[in-house]
């Protein structure tokens, strides 16, 4: 009969070992989880490595349709010819399929059509330049021009003083000219009346001096018969400067011996106020003292 093996004796796996194992296991799965980070970059890698390899096929099959290993620019449908980037490259086997000749030539124009627009580009620059130039000189333009028109305001508006201030001293000159006119005339009304004034008081002198020497006799004549003299005299005044030049007590006997009422009126002649006779004859001369004083006057008030 075979023998019996022994086996070792196995503990019995309890509940709670098998939850920590159960744990320990999930916790190492997450650990070995990778990141969003990690996921995003990995497949932005993908993206870029599948794009790149997409690009060097399709390089490649233009390399091979180029070099006329495998042609196939003509099975491209007529609507892709015209777009991005079969367009480019049947003008690069256009040219390249060219004579070299004939590709220098094209290759010339092409050079020459890039040098006009550069030419173009340039000149586009330089109208903007020009038109930037252009819009600054015309704002150098309005602002000088608001400038001049505000000097000129200004100087309208100095004028228009000035104007007045003219005006003015025209006003003023021509008051002055009526005040001169006025003033002459009044120099010579005061010279007249000087005149007149000096006229009268020699006249009143040359009077005064006559009724002298008639106050005289009259003083030596009797009372009686000078009162019938002067009776028949019909200037009362002539007769009351006759009498008040003598003696009060004579010419008191005097106007006893009178008719009353004539009396009566030489007596109403001593109450009238004193005048001077009137001016003789217009005198043609000014006093000395006189005429420096109109003159004196006038250089003032001019």
């Amino acid at each position: 009969m075979p023998e019996k093996k022994e086996t070792p004796a196995v503990e019995p796996i309890t509940a709670a070992q098998g939850a920590n194992k159960q744990a320990l296991v999930e916790q190492e799965q997450e650990e070995r989880k990778p990141s969003r980070i990690f996921l995003a970059l990995s497949r932005l890698m993908f993206l870029f490595l599948l794009g790149s390899l997409g690009i060097a096929i399709f390089l490649s099959i233009l390399t091979v349709d180029f070099l006329n290993f495998y042609p196939i620019r003509h099975r491209i449908p007529e609507s892709w010819r015209n777009t991005w980037p079969f367009e480019q490259y049947f003008d690069f086997v256009q040219l390249h399929q060219l004579p070299e000749e004939e590709r220098y030539q094209q290759l010339m124009l092409q050079e020459q059509e890039r040098f006009n627009r550069l030419i173009t580009e340039g000149s586009k620059d330089l109208e903007a330049r020009a038109k930037s130039l252009e819009d600054s000189y015309r704002g150098l333009i309005r602002s000088q021009k608001e400038q001049y028109g505000r000097e000129m305001e200004e100087l309208r508006k100095q004028r228009e003083e000035l104007t007045l201030e003219q005006k003015k001293l025209a006003d003023d000159r021509a008051d002055l000219e009526k005040r001169k006119v006025a003033v002459d005339e009044l120099s010579n009304r005061l010279a007249s009346e000087t005149l007149n004034l000096e006229s009268s008081l020699i006249r009143f002198m040359e009077q005064d001096n006559r009724l002298d020497q008639v106050r005289s006799i009259a003083a030596q004549m009797e009372p009686k018969s000078l009162s019938t003299i002067f009776d028949e005299v019909p200037d009362d005044k002539l007769i009351y400067e006759i009498l008040s030049g003598m003696i009060p007590q004579h010419s008191g006997k005097v106007l006893g011996f009178m008719d009353p009422e004539k009396a009566g009126k030489i007596m109403k002649v001593g109450n009238q106020p004193l005048l001077l006779p009137e001016p003789g004859p217009s005198r043609t001369y000014v006093p000395p003292s006189l005429q420096n004083l109109i003159d004196e006057t006038q250089s003032n008030l001019r």
